[in-house]
């Protein structure tokens, strides 16, 4: 597991566009190959990748030579400059198939709706007039554009200068002169401001890895790399998850969240849009406090597990549901049905709009207040995991080896917490949208199955909770076990479509 949790994951792109899909997913499988694939929505190829490795992190430099090649490909083709052949690549998702077919089917049209139509075209007088319209200074070095207006070395660079503040939108502005629709490319950038060509290029090359839905970048905190996947179907096999061996974060390759099996990217992002507009009434819901059952005093969680005990009366209930903690154990003649909405205290018989709104309102925010309830614990063993990391380089550096191997076992459990907190928190995005009354007994067993995996992961998270002198290590590297292997079947039970709905999983 990933020795660090911090993930940098954002839902806006530089120039404040939305990262909001939604997702394809599509069961095409492009691979990539090397060679011309004739698919018009075919990945780009990655020169010398093997099929067979999955997903892999490449650096700028490895995918730079394959977004060259096409663009020489169909430079070679068209006979046009390459700076208007990128424009074109650029809009069409970089697939030369299409850019071909639209060119030759009208290329005045094409190169007149993306701004190249002078630059493929250079018949227009350049009658120099010494004069910047900028600055209107005179008997300055020029710089004139395709189309004909021309300004001086300065007032160019201000202005490529200015367009690359605005981040990936500087591929697509056009010329300093008013209502001109030609548009600025790297030529201009080289003559004008060659510093800065570096960047306007690194533009271009996020469009090509946009583009595609088997390249993305890493969302970490300023790393360059990229994953790259050979297919669709390679991967699928690795869970749509990729580890980046740079920043050291997992993320899923469709979308660049943090990984959220079981959830699919398409309901992740229903779902997060959801929480977005529904996030007063549920905030409002979930305070930061809460009254003990028996004596209402106020009481505040301030750890991961959600087993509470009230300092006053003594009372444990869960935090969750508020229910007795005794209630909830595996010695009770049963399992308290923590995770399930209960429909018994709604009248499902009316069906007046206002009843059917507070019938959706309550189903949401059961789900939400479970989700948002992981979610915190999932923080909460972040920070637990910082500190047990600490303690450990402290006792390093001490030489104090024996301590150091008895804190390890106790990293272990903490990065095991942080893995199924995440689980069981896109365990409810997923039940959720789990409504298909076909798959009634489905979704029973799952929920079965959601509630075990809770029971464990709070046993786990009790132990690993109190102080190291009182810890038993034994139990807590059992527990750490136990929990592993069925969170992993849980996952395994959905994948494969949670077609055995008669024998209850068993850890093994």
């Amino acid at each position: 597991m990933s020795s660090d949790y911090e993930y940098e994951y954002s839902d806006e792109d530089e120039d404040g566009n939305s990262d909001d899909y939604p997702v394809d997913e599509s069961d095409d499988d492009m691979e990539w190959d090397e060679g011309v694939n004739d698919n018009p929505n075919a990945a780009p190829v990655i020169l010398g990748a093997n099929k067979g490795a999955g997903i892999r992190m490449l650096t700028a430099e490895d995918v730079i030579p394959e977004m060259k090649r096409r663009l020489d490909d169909v430079t070679e083709i068209l006979g046009v400059p390459a700076s208007a052949v990128a424009v074109m690549l650029r809009e069409h998702k970089w697939s030369k198939e299409i850019v071909l077919e639209k060119f030759y089917d009208n290329p005045e049209k094409l190169e007149r709706k993306y701004g190249i139509y002078a630059r493929c075209n250079p018949c227009f007088p350049k009658k120099s007039t010494k004069t910047c319209k900028i600055c209107y200074d005179d008997e300055l070095p020029m710089i004139t554009m395709p189309c004909g207006h021309e300004f001086c070395t300065g007032c160019w660079k201000e202005f490529v200068d200015n367009a690359i503040l605005e981040g990936p939108a500087c591929i697509r502005k056009t010329c300093p002169e008013a209502n001109c629709s030609e548009l600025m490319t790297e030529e201009e950038v080289r003559c004008a401001a060659p510093s800065l060509l570096p960047k306007f290029e690194s533009y271009q090359l996020r469009s090509f890895v946009e583009s595609n839905t088997l390249t993305r970048w890493c969302p970490g905190r300023g790393c360059d790399r990229i994953s790259c996947a050979s297919s669709t179907s390679a991967m699928e096999q690795e869970g749509n998850v990729t580890n980046c061996d740079s920043c050291d974060i997992s993320f899923c390759v469709r979308c660049g969240q943090e990984p959220h099996s079981p959830s699919n990217c398409k309901d992740l992002a229903r779902w997060n849009e959801k929480c977005k507009n529904e996030s007063e009434t549920a905030n409002w819901i979930l305070a930061n406090t809460k009254p003990c059952q028996k004596c209402s005093s106020r009481i505040e969680k301030n750890q991961g597990c959600n087993h509470m005990t009230c300092q006053k009366c003594k009372y444990e209930f869960c935090w969750i549901c508020m229910g007795e903690w005794s209630e909830h154990g595996a010695n009770t003649g049963g399992y308290y049905k923590c995770n399930k909405f209960d429909t018994s205290g709604t009248d499902v018989n009316d069906h007046s709009d206002a009843a059917k709104a507070k019938r959706e309102l309550d189903r949401y925010l059961h789900y939400y207040k479970r989700y948002h309830a992981h979610s915190e614990a999932q923080a909460f063993a972040k920070k637990q995991l910082k500190e047990t990391e600490s303690r450990m380089i402290l006792l390093q550096e001490s030489s104090d080896n024996a301590r150091w191997s008895d804190v390890e076992f106790l990293k272990t459990a903490n990065e095991q917490l942080i893995e199924c907190r995440r689980v069981l928190k896109y365990t409810y995005t997923f039940a959720y949208y789990l409504t298909d009354e076909s798959k009634k007994m489905q979704k029973e067993c799952f929920e079965y199955h959601q509630e075990m995996l809770e029971r464990f992961t709070e046993n786990l998270s009790e132990l690993s909770e109190k102080p190291l002198a009182e810890m038993d290590r034994t139990d807590v590297v059992n527990q750490t076990r136990v929990v592993d292997r069925f969170m992993k079947n849980i996952l395994k039970y959905v994948d494969d479509g949670m077609e055995d709905i008669q024998t209850p999983m068993l850890i093994s």
